[in-house]
């Protein structure tokens, strides 16, 4: 399903880096060159410790580069629902976190000069049904209340086409701190960064087997050399490997599909989406979707495919669903088709932590990666150096294995069809 992406087509000139050959040594190797581990370098280099990246394909080739560029805040589910879970202190935490990660993209950004189209112009949450309406107003003012937050904003539905010119939602709420951008080019940009503080990244360089010599030592192999490390960081994320099996048996993959039309006119962009925020909506099977640099719509929706037939479906019922929003568009041209694989946990939260032989891990977005990740990495880099960290409620003291992982696919299938059912009847 990962064919080429809208953002693999459209984003800025990159380097060809090398393969690993022959043997290295470092401080922290890093195996996962999205995100996390483009972060984890960036802030490890900045306290003068020598990193390695390996990357299995090319930096940002899986769900960094592939996903909906949609920063957005918060969590899967309301703060009010994870205080009943985690306690009010903790979901203040978590609150905070969720900002806090924003800021610093937004930081980094602007210090290396980042060319990756980063606007935080809010996102919108669209009601699918009406009774969704009554949450969202729960929601803000719990937020409002509890949280201190108060840059939430209700849209009734004769107030919508203040923000899409669509009669597919009824209503929704905007959240002024969320953001979008070009989500590979970030990625780029991020390793550039990094780079340029000493790191070095080594992709087609896929981390085979690891081991620890006698001294403790990290070891990993790849197809044609080693690194040989102090430290060991795993950040696959949805495409864990047989790396680590503890790690692998604890993140679900689940596929998450694309569409981008042909670029449209400037008039036409700036109509269906007004305020060019981030959009994504309050169905179980949920669409989301917003405006490019280019004047394209970038339309995604939950995808599972066995065969190419299959997947031409999945493709097919994803623009169908983007002219049940937009009818306008029906004579659009789509020009790219794309997937890729999304990290759950089984608390639907990400985690953070270290193995018992002291690997240190991230993974586990739930769809928030594209905030939450780049934090994720400077966190595993302050953990490596040992800085002051505050408690962290993501932190995993002990990684529990998935029951029946195996079956993880045949179990998505199946809730899948349930959540798709309860849209239609809820």
């Amino acid at each position: 399903m990962e064919s080429l992406s809208m953002w693999e087509a459209t984003a800025n000139k990159r380097k060809e880096r090398e393969q690993l050959q022959g043997e290295e040594q470092c401080d922290v190797v890093i195996i996962g060159g999205g995100y996390s581990g483009l972060s984890s370098a960036y802030h490890l280099q900045k306290k003068n410790v020598n990193t390695i990246i390996l990357e299995k394909w090319r930096v940002g080739s899986g769900a960094s580069g592939r996903n909906g560029g949609e920063v957005l805040t918060g969590y899967i589910g309301s703060m009010e629902a994870w205080e009943k879970k985690k306690g009010l202190e903790a979901a203040k935490k978590m609150w905070q976190l969720s900002l806090d990660s924003i800021d610093l993209i937004q930081n980094i950004i602007k210090e290396h000069s980042i060319d990756c189209a980063f606007k935080r112009n809010g996102d919108f949450f669209a009601a699918y049904k009406p009774a969704h309406m009554d949450a969202l107003k729960r929601d803000q003012e719990y937020m409002a209340r509890v949280m201190n937050y108060h840059d939430i904003k209700v849209v009734e539905k004769k107030d919508l086409h203040s923000e899409m010119n669509t009669d597919f939602y009824h209503g929704g709420r905007i959240d002024a701190g969320s953001a979008h951008f070009h989500p590979l080019n970030y990625a780029i940009g991020l390793a550039e960064a990094a780079e340029g503080l000493g790191a070095k990244i080594y992709e087609q360089s896929e981390a085979l087997k690891v081991e620890r010599d006698a001294r403790n030592k990290v070891i990993v192999t790849t197809p044609n050399g080693r690194v040989i490390a102090d430290q060991l960081v795993i950040v696959t994320n949805g495409y864990a490997g047989d790396i680590n099996q503890t790690i692998k048996r604890s993140v679900i993959p689940i596929e998450s599909i694309m569409i981008a039309t042909e670029p449209l006119p400037e008039e036409l962009v700036e109509d269906i989406i007004k305020k060019d925020r981030a959009i994504h909506d309050t169905k179980r099977l949920l669409y989301y979707f917003r405006r490019t640099a280019d004047n394209r719509l970038a339309f995604g929706g939950s995808g599972r495919a066995s065969s190419k037939r299959d997947q031409r479906n999945l493709f097919d019922h994803l623009h169908a669903g983007m002219l049940n929003v937009f009818p306008q568009l029906k004579d659009t041209r789509i020009e790219y088709r794309w997937g890729g694989k999304v990290g759950f946990t089984k608390d639907m939260i990400p985690y953070i932590g270290q193995l018992e032989d002291g690997a240190h891990y991230a993974f586990g977005y739930c769809g928030h990666g594209a905030a939450m990740s780049s934090l994720f990495g400077k966190m595993i880099a302050d953990n490596i150096t040992n800085e002051e960290v505050e408690d962290n409620p993501l932190i995993v003291n002990q990684l529990k294995p998935i029951p029946f992982h195996s079956q993880h696919a045949k179990a998505v299938g199946i809730l899948k069809f349930y959540k798709k059912l309860q849209d239609a009847i809820s």
